[in-house]
Order: structure tokens, then sequence, then C-alpha cells
């Protein structure tokens, strides 16, 4: 059958198909065709298993090892999904590191794309230094700022943009999303690339399961729950550059996505307490998930090499906290960085909302589900709201 529909007793449907793949692995983008909510099913189901169902052939298995511990091989398959040991450590730390997710002819060609932009970068100056005044624990040399990028998922040419669009549904990190957000995961924030020169400014840390006054910060929340970790926005850091301990860059407080009490200023301002921040190694195609409830933050960076890394934000599919989706009159992204993409990509744009209300939402085998209430429920809403979503 070219999918399945099936209604339950509550009167949702459900249809399922799978997404098309073309010989290079990528997931085609012409492949889906929408009639109410049903999508059309691929027929290269050969090539959507040799790619893994998603356009990365040339990585290689993840180590996907977090600490020094030894992993069996039912530890880095993809098919097993996060694994126990990963999972255990998440809750205890707040983070984890996926290594080898992408190439190092992938990490190659996303730093030719950075590097032919390099005019566009911006040092962030003055007001905007987040590391503190001189001669502060995180403000490096005082002089030199972090800089920033954006706009990749829209870059031309398509070799320019692939990584960076490929962090959204790539196959080794789905199920890392739907462990720690749900189905139906969506970008929340604009890609940003994060670059450090020798000397660069840390920023002070922040985040925090704990608001500065002691109440709840549900915006940014972990919870535990029924045997499942809750995420209420993540981050997705892809390491461009290696980065050793020591050499600065991204740092948290382990454990911290827990705490029942305000971060105190003077570990933020990482001048106590040294000895519980945490500075993870990064090899270049490295990916570090990590709660935004974590006390987080980044140290100076003191390598001779230019450090860079790709932040992506992530939220479950009913949560927001950007709203870079509102940039026209209708809820939509920027123009430039929806043309063009796979209909599993488009599925992680949507603006939130629950999945019942016909979310597409992609799935661990690579197929997207669309939930749907029932037709007459919708015709009732359409007679009372004037539109069939409430």
């Amino acid at each position: 059958p070219m999918c399945s529909l099936a209604l339950s007793t509550t009167g949702v449907v459900t249809c399922r198909a799978r997404v098309g793949v073309t010989a290079r692995g990528r997931l085609n983008r012409g492949c889906c065709k929408r009639s109410a909510t049903v999508f059309q099913e691929g027929r290269n189901r050969d090539a959507l298993r040799r790619a893994g169902w998603g356009r990365h052939q040339k990585s290689t298995l993840p180590r996907r090892n977090v600490t020094s511990l030894a992993m069996s091989p039912s530890d880095t398959d993809p098919a097993m999904g996060m694994t126990p040991i990963e999972k255990y450590l998440f809750d205890l730390n707040g983070y984890v590191v996926v290594r080898g997710v992408f190439s190092a002819e992938e990490i190659q060609a996303a730093n030719e794309a950075i590097d032919k932009r390099s005019k566009e970068i911006v040092e962030r100056k003055g007001g905007l230094r987040l590391g503190g005044e001189k001669g502060a624990p995180l403000a490096g040399d005082g002089v030199t700022g972090r800089e920033d990028l954006g706009g990749m998922l829209g870059w031309q040419p398509n070799e320019d943009r692939e990584l960076f669009r490929n962090v959204l549904t790539h196959n080794k990190l789905v199920p890392y999303y739907h462990e720690l957000l749900g189905k139906g995961y969506r970008m929340d924030h604009l890609p940003l690339l994060i670059q450090q020169s020798p000397g660069a400014d840390g920023f002070v840390f922040h985040g925090g399961r704990v608001n500065d006054d002691g109440t709840w910060g549900d915006d940014l929340a972990y919870t535990f729950s029924n045997g499942k970790m809750y995420n209420r926005l993540l981050a997705v850091s892809v390491a461009l550059t290696e980065t050793k301990p020591g050499d600065g860059g991204f740092c948290v407080i382990r454990g911290s996505h827990k705490a029942n009490l305000p971060c105190p200023q003077t570990v933020r301002n990482y001048e106590v307490c040294k000895e519980f921040v945490e500075n993870p190694a990064l090899a270049p195609g490295d990916v570090l998930l990590f709660s935004e409830a974590t006390t987080h933050g980044t140290l100076p960076w003191t390598s001779s090499h230019t450090r860079r890394a790709c932040l992506y934000r992530f939220a479950p599919s009913t949560s927001a906290y950007g709203r870079a989706y509102m940039t026209g009159q209708l809820p939509e992204w920027p123009l430039e960085m929806t043309e063009g993409l796979t209909q599993a990509e488009r599925s992680v744009l949507e603006p939130p909302y629950h999945p019942r209300l016909d979310r597409p939402s992609l799935q661990h085998d690579g197929t997207i589900l669309v939930q749907s209430r029932a037709d007459f429920k919708k015709e009732h809403d359409a007679k009372v709201f004037g539109s069939k979503y409430f």
C-alpha cells in the first residue's frame, strides 16, 4: 500500500509514508506530495537502507562514547537509538557528545563555505563582549571578541549549505532528538556560527533550571518523569574545529540542569568552583547536545588556531522560545532558507502546534507521520471558529 491509515476510538487518524531517497542518499525534494494528510511512499527502499534514510553516506559510524567508557557494538548502532549509557550520562550530566557524525570532507566543505563569507562575520565589541571587563576570568585578552555569522541554511550554491541543513534531519541525530524532545521536534532558533580567534573572550555562564530569583525556569526546564527525559530547549553544537580540554570554548557545570537553587554570580563569572566546570574534548565532526537548563558558558580561547562551532536550538513540537519563524505576516521562516527543503527538513521548521493537528512528524525510520483529527470534528470547528483548527 502507498500508505496506511488508522482511525482510533478517539477519532484520531494517522498516516505514514516513506520519504524517497536519491542515489546519493539525499532525501528527495520532490518525492512527497500531500493529498489531505497523506504522503506518497517513496519507492527506492534499497537506496534508503544504504543511506540510513539520510543523505550522509560519507560519515563513518559514530563512536558515541561520551567518556572513556568502552562501548559494545550495540551501543554504536544507530538503529538502536540513544543507548542506555547515553541516556544515563545525559540525565546525570546534562549533555552528550555524539562522535564522528560528519566526515572530514563534510567539515572541510563547511569551513570553506564559511571562509567565502569571512567579510560577513561580525565581531562582538564594546558592550557586546560576553566575557566581562578586561582582567576578568572570562575576558580573554580584553580586546578580541567572539565572532558571529548566520544565514547558512540559505547559502548558495547548495553545496555550501548542505552540512548545515543536514543537522536538521541527520539519521545519526534524529534518535537523540526524539529521545530528548519527542516526535515532531522543531528548530527553535536560527543557526549561529560561533568563532573564537586566539585571545577571544568567553561567555559568562548562563542558562539553568532555576531563575536568578529562585523561581522555576520553565522556558529552559529539564524534567524527568515516568522513565523519560523532557527538555524544553535543546542546544546542538556541531564542532567544525578541534577543541582539547583547556583550550577554551564550550563549558558546562555537570548536573546543573537538576539544580534547585540559583547559580551564584561568582560561579557564573568563573571566579570560584572552577573544578566543577567541564571543558569537553571535541573533534571536527562531533556533535554536542546539551540541555539549556544546564549552567553553561564559554571559556576564553587559548589555542593557536581559530575555533568554530555551529549552534542550533531545538524544542518540542508545542514549545517555542525564539520567534524567527514569524518574520512575515504569517508564521514563516526567512524565504531563502526554506527554498529547496526536503519534506523531512520542512517538517522540522513547522511552527509550534500539537502533533495531532496535522503536524508532519519525522520518524526514527525516516518516514513522515501525520496525525489528524477526524473530518467531522474539523467540520464542526470550521462552523464554530471559521477554521478547522481551534
